[in-house]
């Protein structure tokens, strides 16, 4: 067999039918040139022989021929074999000998069983009976006999409408053979009879399944968004999620130095508020669902309760570390409030008397008038009480409004009806309103919390129809009236939440998971050593509970008005408990044989709370005591925008900045609720440490702990040996120095925060603050307020101290979250730039941190007003530079000294030097004003040449005494102008390294110019010189350090709008932060990609042309049609995704260095996300609203994050 009729040798390798190298050949000859007839004649080698073998005559691939040979023979002896087994006949192998030789045919498994194999089929045939379809047959036929051999029954689910679809499936070799994911299987089974059941209610008959999924709540795991999925799973690990694109491509930068202006970082298509939002990986619908305004009110109080006198809850939640004044404020404006007698808006200091409403009770289309009392009451009974059979009510009543002193006692509010109210006609009379709860001052309350009451006339309220309606959709349970007992059964609640009993005691705080205070954090409240009750020894119930950690959100402001719940008669001692502990407890209670658990003090509110917390904690995956206090942390730091401590945006907001730091940088969620609020001196569960002695007693380092004991720290006696040992200690836990840069450096934020410090929660907390927040950025605390006051002046300190929320407006201001997100931007850009915080300081110049409208701070952080003095070594030049200044002045001497005409044809003289001066082209001290214009390139022969002209043709002389005078002005001018300007070359190389060519485009852009240098140069009086040289100096700096060429900077000096810092407000530094920014990214793109620096310059020119090649629509469009052709060119992007970016630009092209940046990262972020420019633009226009139209945004975006993934994924499979 020839190498011509084998075709296995010719497709071992593909032939190159080039021209080969000399002396060289192609795969075919070489097998010709070795003898090569088959593939068995290349596996008889072995691999290396054969390719030393092949490289005498080719440089065709060894190693690929010989594995394909390999697999050819490989291939050829199964064929072989099995036609041996198979056929009648044996071929002759070889010359056979001895008793083999006497017979034709030897014995084969054929010659002897004579097998019929027409009988068989193939492996993996769909006749085989052992296969999947015989399988499948029998299984099916099995289950359809049993179903005839059962008894009919209703319940049962049989396979026909189980699995519809198999009596119809087609048997093929897809179907059978096909792999097909179980999960894929499951979800076309569930969403056929889904469907099925839908198309059976009207309201949802025309809305997809997934639609449907998102607007349901019950059971816990929906509502289920799953476009939203899709965008949570294909944004996964490295890739930036959502919320973070939004940063990543936001249209503004925090770099306009003004906090009022400064609340745009994050905002692409939607405000910063929807990135933060969208960061805690929530859904829209889970948003709603959290946020959404509770229908219940915090106590419902019936007639019986107002003809018998009604008492709340303590306040000991409000305040449980700190003593606190009280008092209970009536807001007016209320529908259902008429006039109150005394007026009770306000706080009082008469405590005698109480207050009378006027309150009106409403039904849909009636109302009715009664007038209630309402009072503060103090509920324990006196010291030295006999153990008696009496009640344990106070008979002192004082004004609702009363500021109380802190005190032992429990302070409640008090509601009565002023006379008996009787039993209405027509039922369904109520009232509703909201009492406020207040501390502070008589004259400068503070209010503390809100709660909200309905009233109604009958024996027993019942439930609106929202009200009804919510527990079906949240719980799965019908509910009549209030009568909340199948619910407080535990069984019953963790079927239906689906917890199990240990984190059921996790999200009360209860039992294992008790709340325990740390002892080196002593509560100062006068109630924290419990309460009097009658039949005991001392107080009980002492600090702390669970409404003070660990289950304060769902405890709320107080429980319902079925205050004593228990399913026994309260007794006045179980009205007392009840009262000082509010929190909501696990019980077990007897009915006759059986003792069952119970949830007890629940309410409406309550529950509502309950589930929402349950949701979000499955939401997060984060512990419910983690949870409650970052949730909680994020209420308080609202103060008084959120009384009713419910979950707001601004509870969104914090959840999303955690979920973001805390997977780039690792802060647990109780150190983060501690940037927001006090530091947490509780803990709970076996084995956990409050996170006050985690970082300040952890390691035993004193021969005490510190405790905070309230004392006063005085830093201005430091040799103190308690001062010392507090400071020492607050350094330790903090990993500060106790110096002026350091520990001192934030304690003076905090002492203007506060007041004075204190051995106390609120001084450690806002110290705690923020080193934490410096820790985090991975910066010293100088470095820290530095920068923050770099970005936002005081007010951006001022938060970092405090840690306050703002309200929820069209136009918030920064808050705490706001500037954690903008300092993690200018870390990472000084990071990416190779700057510190010390060198930013430096090159914004003196005046920073001012921002607009704050006052001059004298903070160490802060540079003094105007430059540091000039060392000696720098004056000195300056004075050289004053005396070659002198020299290099073109003087009426040496104007005479040219040597012109002192006399026109008229025999009049010609004043040489005036004429010149009188032309601008000399001042009077023989420097030339036209050095303080800045053109695109220096050419002085131009403008000094037809200057020199029009002067000389002036003059009465003769044309060849004219172009005499011409040359000779004109070259000793030209020799002034280089003296002149190489005089500030060479003053701004040897003091700052510039190189000249820079050093006039350098001197514009710090707003000053070669001539004005020169004039304050000649002046005897160096003061004005020197700043404006600190200030060019400091221009100088930022240049080198850029390595800005003089092109660069003569485009974006002559054309600052083509620069684009002018998009951010106007700032006292100078240069600007946005001006220093952009020049450094200009920087940063052109040494990082391949084109010359004038091809990016040109393209500038490009995008901004005249106003002739704009004057209509269809020269624009030609315009950013060639712009952003270009642009792709220069950033090798598809002009597409261009395209897609310039459209939501006003000129439709990118026409400034700083949306050039927008774009740069635009790309940046696509790349790191594999989306495209548009995907990204749509991913960040994603917002919090669930309509259908919304949620086809979403699906838009969730399948072309997908995609995406697809196209990584098979890109990855093909490397």
């Amino acid at each position: 067999m020839t190498v011509e009729n084998n075709s296995l040798l010719k497709e071992l390798i593909k032939d190159d039918d080039g021209p080969q190298k000399k002396g060289r050949v192609n795969f075919k000859t070489a097998m010709q040139k070795l003898g090569f007839e088959s593939v068995f004649d290349i596996v008889r080698l072995s691999q290396s022989e054969f390719a030393s073998r092949l490289a005498l005559f080719s440089d065709a691939n060894a190693q690929v021929a010989y594995d394909n040979a390999k697999n050819y023979a490989t291939l050829l002896a199964r064929l072989y074999r099995e036609h041996s087994t198979s056929s009648d006949t044996l071929p002759q192998l070889a010359q056979r000998t001895g008793v083999r030789s006497l017979v034709t045919q030897g014995p084969t498994f054929q010659n002897l069983f004579k097998e019929n194999w027409d009988d068989f089929c193939k492996v993996g045939a769909l006749a085989d009976s052992t296969g999947p379809v015989a399988y499948l047959s029998e299984l099916y036929g099995f289950v359809k006999d049993l179903e005839k051999t059962q008894p009919e029954d209703p319940k049962r689910i049989l396979l026909d409408r189980r699995r519809p679809d198999l009596k119809d499936l087609m048997i093929t070799q897809d179907s059978v053979f096909a792999p097909q994911p179980m999960l894929e299987i499951v979800n076309q089974v569930l969403s056929r009879n889904l469907r099925t059941y839908l198309d059976t209610l009207p309201a949802d008959k025309n809305k997809s399944l997934h639609q449907v999924l998102s607007e349901r709540r019950y059971p816990f795991e929906l509502p289920y968004n799953f476009y939203h999925h899709q965008c949570q799973r294909g944004l996964a690990g490295e890739k930036p999620r959502l919320g973070e694109l939004n940063y990543r491509a936001s249209r503004s930068l925090p770099i306009t130095q003004n906090a009022a202006a400064n609340n745009l970082y994050g905002m692409v298509l939607r405000p910063v508020l929807q990135a933060q939002q969208l960061l805690t990986g929530l859904s829209p619908q889970q948003q709603a669902l959290m946020i959404e305004p509770a229908v219940f009110s915090n106590f419902y109080l019936n007639r019986n309760d107002l003809n018998e006198g009604w008492k709340s809850a303590g306040t000991t939640h409000l305040s449980p570390h700190q003593p606190q004044k009280v008092c209970f404020l009536l807001p007016e404006g209320q529908a259902d409030i008429g006039t109150v007698n005394p007026v009770a808006h306000i706080p009082d200091s008469t405590s005698t008397g109480q207050n009378t409403a006027r309150i009106t009770f409403r039904t849909t289309a009636e109302n009715t008038d009664t007038s209630v009392e309402l009072s503060s009451m103090e509920v324990s009974l006196a010291e030295g009480v006999r153990l008696s059979s009496s009640t344990p009510i106070n008979s002192n009543l004082w004004r609702i409004n009363f500021l109380h002193n802190a005190t032992i006692n429990t302070i409640a509010s008090h509601i009565k009806s002023e006379s008996t109210v009787s039993e209405p006609a027509t039922p369904g009379y109520i009232a509703k309103f909201n009492l406020l709860t207040a501390t502070g001052t008589v004259t400068a309350p503070i209010h503390v919390s809100k709660q909200s009451f309905t009233l109604t006339l009958d024996e027993q309220y019942h439930l609106s129809a929202p009200e009804k309606a919510f527990f079906k959709r949240a719980y799965g349970v019908e509910i009549q009236d209030d009568k909340l007992s199948h619910l407080s059964d535990l069984n019953h609640f963790m079927q239906q939440t689906g917890l199990k009993t240990e984190q059921v005691e996790m999200l009360l705080s209860q039992h294992s998971y008790s709340v325990r205070l740390s002892p080196n954090c002593p509560s100062t409240n006068p109630q924290r050593v419990g309460v009097t009750v009658p039949g005991t020894t001392g107080r009980v119930l002492p600090f702390p509970h669970a409404n003070h950690y660990g289950a304060c959100y769902v405890n709320g402001t107080g429980t319902g008005g079925d205050l004593y719940d228990s399913l026994s008669p309260p007794s006045p001692e179980s009205i007392i408990r009840d009262q000082f502990d509010n929190a909501m407890g696990l019980v077990q209670e007897e009915i006759g044989e059986a003792k069952l658990w119970r949830l007890t003090k629940l309410s409406l509110d309550r529950l509502d709370r309950l589930q929402r917390m349950v949701r979000l904690q499955r939401y997060t995956g984060l512990s419910f005591t983690d949870l409650d206090t970052l949730v909680i942390s994020a209420i308080r730091a609202e103060g008084q925008n959120n009384l009713g401590m419910e979950l707001s945006k601004n509870t969104l907001r914090a959840l999303g900045v955690y979920q973001h730091l805390n997977r780039r940088y690792g802060i647990a969620p109780q150190e983060f609720a501690a940037l927001l609020h006090d530091l947490p001196p509780y803990a709970s569960g076996k084995g956990a440490v409050a996170l006050f002695d985690q970082v300040f007693n952890q390691v035993q380092m004193f021969d005490s702990p510190l405790i905070l004991d309230q004392t006063v720290i005085n830093l201005t006696a430091p040799n103190d040996p308690a001062t010392q040992k507090t400071l020492l200690q607050l350094c330790a836990g903090l990993n500060l120095q106790p110096t002026d840069d350091s520990l001192l450096l934030i304690a003076a934020q905090t002492t203007k925060l506060l007041g004075n410090l204190k051995r106390d929660l609120p001084t450690v907390s806002s110290l705690y603050r923020q080193a934490r927040i410096a820790r985090l950025f991975g910066c010293s605390v100088a470095d820290l307020l530095t920068l923050a006051g770099l970005l936002g002046g005081s007010a951006y300190k001022d938060a970092l101290a405090s840690g306050r929320l703002s309200p929820q407006t069209d136009t918030p201001a920064p808050d705490i979250l706001d500037i954690l997100m903008h300092l993690e931007w200018a870390t990472d850009w000084l990071k990416d730039s190779q700057q510190s915080v010390e060198q930013l300081q430096m090159r914004l110049g003196p005046n920073v941190p001012l921002a607009v409208g704050d006052e001059l701070e004298t903070a160490s952080t802060n540079l003094a007003s105007g430059y540091p003095p000039l060392p000696d070594d720098l004056l000195a030049r300056l004075n050289k530079l004053h005396d070659d200044t002198l020299v290099s002045c073109m003087t009426q001497k040496r104007v005479d000294a040219l040597g012109l005409p002192a006399l026109n044809k008229n025999s009049q003289p010609i004043r040489w030097f005036d004429l010149l001066v009188g032309s601008d082209l000399l001042d009077e001290q023989g420097l030339l004003p036209g050095l303080d214009e800045l053109t695109p390139i220096d050419e002085p022969l131009t403008w000094l040449s037809e200057s020199i002209r029009e002067l000389v043709a002036a003059q009465l002389l003769s044309d060849h005494v004219k172009e005499d005078c011409k040359t000779k002005l004109t070259q000793a001018l030209l020799e002034a102008h280089d003296q002149q300007t190489q005089l500030l070359e060479a003053l701004f190389k040897d003091t700052a390294d510039l190189a000249q060519d820079r050093t006039v485009a350098v001197i514009h852009w710090a707003h000053a110019s070669v001539y004005s240098l020169l004039s304050m140069a000649v002046d005897t009086d160096n003061s004005a010189l020197i700043e404006v040289f600190q200030r060019v100096s400091q221009h100088a700096e930022i240049v080198v350090q850029l390595r800005l060429s003089n092109s660069a900077l003569r485009l974006f000096v002559l054309n600052p709008d083509w620069l684009g810092a002018a998009e951010y407000a106007a700032t006292s530094s100078e240069p600007s932060l946005a001006e220093l920014y952009l020049f450094e990214r200009f920087s940063h793109w052109f040494h990082g990609q391949r084109h010359s620096e004038d091809t990016l310059l040109s393209y500038f020119s490009l995008a901004n042309p005249t106003k002739a090649k704009l004057k209509n629509q269809a020269l624009r469009q030609i315009a950013s049609e060639t712009a952003n052709a270009a642009l792709a060119r220069l950033l090798e992007w598809p002009v597409d995704e261009i395209t897609a970016l310039a459209n939501t630009l006003p000129d439709k092209r990118v026409c400034t260095m700083a949306q050039l940046d927008w774009v740069r990262r635009c790309q940046a972020t696509c790349q790191a996300s594999g989306l495209s420019a548009g995907v990204l633009l749509k991913a960040t226009a994603l917002d919090d609203q669930t309509t259908p139209a919304a949620l086809n945004a979403w699906k838009a975006v969730g399948e072309a994050v997908v995609a995406a993934n697809q196209v990584s994924d098979s890109s990855l499979v093909n490397v």
